[in-house]
């Protein structure tokens, strides 16, 4: 029974106590000074262990002391030349770090908003130009893979900058990858669409040409024969159209009639000459369009 009764005496003081607490907490702030006294005695227990952690804190990394610092005016000065490079150096390093992610956002602001609405997110990959002949504008170019991309990207895979096709994954090893750029030799020919640059400043129609094959050269261009009655011009676009390509690159743009000049065996037709307005070599980092899954663990 003393139980019982404990229990219902404690029971009947909680609320009580609840009222007080609330009371005293609308008390005016300079009344509850000794609520600090009140609070210390409850750190008294875990106080000790702070102690020791700031003393271990101390031992691996001791502040400098006033004496000991050097006396020879000389060897101060060298002292506070020394730490201000330090930190100078950590700032430009921060800078060009902040620089870098700005550079990134560009470039992601840049892509078109069907790849920024696509299941499987763009990728930033860095460019890695070991090893580049700068002579050999179409030659293969290594890309940096992270593990984190490890499974999203595949041969066959569309490498853009913006809304220019710069190259496709050729081979994906295990921390490089080949990048063939769109005038690789190995590219084959490919089934491309001419539409007007600027299409509301002329008359002509919004497709000029669809499903020519255009042929990458070593020298980094393409060419194509076109009927000439299509009124092909320079500056005129050339997309992508091309069913053995990823759906992801279609309507991206593979280069920029350069010049259009009539066959001599051919007054009907004209060749032109097309280059690319990017190429992944002058970039640092080249988005690509992955269309493989994540490997999960």
């Amino acid at each position: 029974m003393s139980n019982y009764g404990t229990i219902r005496k404690s029971t009947k003081a909680l609320p009580a106590a609840v009222v007080i607490i609330i009371v005293i907490s609308m008390f005016p702030a300079r009344w509850l000074g000794w609520t600090a006294d009140v609070a210390d005695v409850f750190r008294i227990p875990v106080t000790p262990f702070s102690h020791v952690g700031m003393l271990i804190k101390s031992w691996a990394r001791p502040a400098i002391e006033p004496f000991d610092l050097p006396t020879d005016e000389k060897e101060r000065n060298d002292l506070a030349i020394a730490e201000r490079d330090e930190y100078r150096q950590l700032y430009l390093s921060q800078m060009l770090r902040s620089t870098e992610l700005a550079g990134q956002l560009r470039i992601m602001q840049s892509l078109p908003e069907t790849t920024l609405r696509n299941p499987l997110p763009p990728l930033l990959i860095s460019v890695d130009l070991t090893g580049i002949k700068p002579s050999d504008p179409s030659g293969a170019i290594e890309l940096k893979l992270s593990r984190s991309t490890l499974g999203r990207i595949i041969e066959g895979d569309i490498a853009i900058f913006g809304t220019d096709i710069v190259g496709r994954i050729s081979r994906v090893g295990m921390t490089r990858m080949v990048l063939f750029p769109s005038t690789h030799k190995e590219t084959g020919y490919i089934r491309a669409s001419i539409v007007p640059a600027h299409p509301l400043e002329d008359d002509r129609a919004p497709l000029l040409a669809s499903e020519i094959s255009i042929q990458p050269n070593e020298a980094g261009f393409f060419t194509s024969e076109v009927p000439a009655i299509l009124g092909i011009k320079e500056n005129d676009l050339v997309i992508l159209d091309d069913p053995s390509w990823p759906v992801s690159g279609r309507g991206l743009i593979l280069g920029v009639v350069r010049s259009v000049s009539q066959l001599d065996e051919a007054p009907l037709r004209n060749i032109l000459r097309i280059e690319p307005r990017r190429r992944a070599r002058e970039h640092t980092i080249v988005v690509v369009l992955g269309s493989g899954k994540e490997v999960t663990e």
